[in-house]
């Protein structure tokens, strides 16, 4: 039988494994202050985005075209944490899809945001819903963790 000649190197990699392993579980998600995401909701926003987003920002919300941005990791971090959903809701609701900005309900528009803020970790509830009122979305906040 071989014994190892650095034992404590072996240990630390398996250490350092655990520790990066269990990162998922320790990440905080980001939070609404003021409003909340439904099941639902996400559920039809996901169906809607599909249909009417994934060409262009992908089915895993990272962009399959130059001219349009992610949706998630950083791009969400920087441009979407801190501002209101509101605020989201308004330049998504005129502009989306390209070229057809306006074009689909603000039920629609609102679903798609709460399914992009749900992928984003803000966790859904059984009883919240974002209302398709732009002016009640101007009080919602998107959190940092």
């Amino acid at each position: 039988m071989q014994t190892l000649k650095h034992p404590q190197t072996a240990f630390g990699c398996a250490l350092a494994l655990a520790a990066f392993m269990a990162l998922p579980a320790m990440a905080q998600e980001h939070a609404l202050e003021g409003g909340a995401i439904g099941v639902e909701q996400v559920e039809r926003g996901q169906d809607e985005y599909m249909a009417n987003c994934s060409s262009c920002h992908g089915e895993d919300l990272h962009s399959v075209l130059s001219t349009a941005p992610d949706l998630t990791g950083s791009v969400f971090k920087y441009g979407w944490v801190g501002q209101t959903v509101g605020a989201k809701f308004n330049v998504i609701s005129a502009t989306m899809p390209a070229g057809m900005g306006g074009s689909l309900s603000d039920q629609t528009y609102v679903d798609i945001v709460a399914y992009i803020l749900s992928a984003n970790g803000i966790p859904a509830t059984e009883d919240g819903e974002l209302p398709p009122d732009p002016e009640v979305l101007q009080s919602i906040t998107i959190a940092a963790p």
